[in-house]
């Protein structure tokens, strides 16, 4: 088997069938079916079940899927760096939306200040980082949701805590009755900032549906602000707007909502200079403003 095999069957995989298979790789369908055919045969073993004319993954199919993955992402790394050098690889990152507008731009700044690793970042939500990082297309995640994932490794660094705010000052209440005076203004689900607020609202058995769902956490602030509803949002996000009176903490008496921001990886990831030394800076960010975990 090849390398344009594995290629050949995660088109598959990824389209669903032979058809848009060979129209994302520009082949012919039948070099699609041929080379699915050639594996098949050269290892005994059933990749797909043809069945009312669509194919269905079989276990065995799902099996290679996950080796495929990992051996194309080490494949093109190697090429990558064979052809610039290692010096010169592109170290990926991907953030959270929090970590990325509060946390990662001092930490990039003194990276670059100690090294001249270049660096590409995408900045994601929770579940979409945990993605990319399991197909290969990015290198280490920095995020504030929980990752399960057997194949990731995850590195607490430092924590943070998320406030309820709104644009008028109010008396502590429970959350049951934060969710019920206030038009809820959240995340989108799959953000480590709604997924806390849910775990929350699901272990009191508080019912709830939210006024706005939104990806973009400056929206939520200027939309509390305006006095259209009340968010749960990082206080490190709404630190600005409540030192300057534009919105008031509202305590909450039974529950205090806290989160670890963690370095994530591949568990088979290589772990070159540069990403040792972004390890090791986002590390000593935590020990500075005394929120590492110990």
């Amino acid at each position: 088997m090849t390398v344009r095999h594995l290629e050949i069957f995660l088109a598959v995989v990824d389209g669903g069938s032979m058809r848009k298979a060979a129209q994302t790789l520009f082949i012919s369908q039948p070099t699609i079916s041929g080379a699915i055919r050639e594996i098949e045969q050269a290892y005994d073993v059933r990749l797909f079940e043809r069945l009312n004319q669509r194919l269905h993954i079989t276990p065995q199919g799902r099996q290679l899927a996950v080796y495929a993955r990992q051996i194309l992402s080490l494949f093109r790394e190697m090429e990558y760096t064979l052809q610039h050098s290692a010096a010169h690889a592109i170290l990926r990152i991907g953030a959270t939306l929090t970590i990325g507008t509060c946390v990662l731009p001092e930490i990039l700044c003194r990276l670059q200040t100690q090294t001249d690793i270049p660096t590409s970042v995408q900045v994601k939500n929770t579940r979409a980082v945990e993605e990319d990082l399991l197909t290969g297309a990015l290198d280490i995640g920095f995020v504030e949701g929980e990752i399960t994932h057997p194949d990731l490794v995850v590195l607490p660094v430092m924590q943070d805590a998320l406030a309820a705010v709104a644009a008028k000052p109010a008396p502590p209440m429970t959350l049951a009755q934060f969710c019920s005076t206030y038009p809820l203004l959240l995340r989108e689900s799959g953000s480590g900032t709604r997924d806390l607020f849910e775990q929350q609202i699901q272990q009191k058995g508080i019912l709830c549906q939210p006024s706005w769902v939104c990806s973009n956490t400056q929206t939520l602030l200027s939309a509390a602000e305006m006095g259209l509803g009340a968010t749960v949002i990082s206080r490190l996000l709404a630190a600005g707007a409540l030192q300057e009176g534009r919105l008031h903490e509202i305590l909450l008496q039974d529950c205090q909502m806290m989160r670890t921001f963690c370095l994530v990886w591949h568990k088979d990831k290589f772990q070159g200079n540069g990403f040792l030394t972004f390890c090791h800076i986002c590390k000593e960010f935590g020990a500075v403003h005394d929120l590492s975990i110990k």
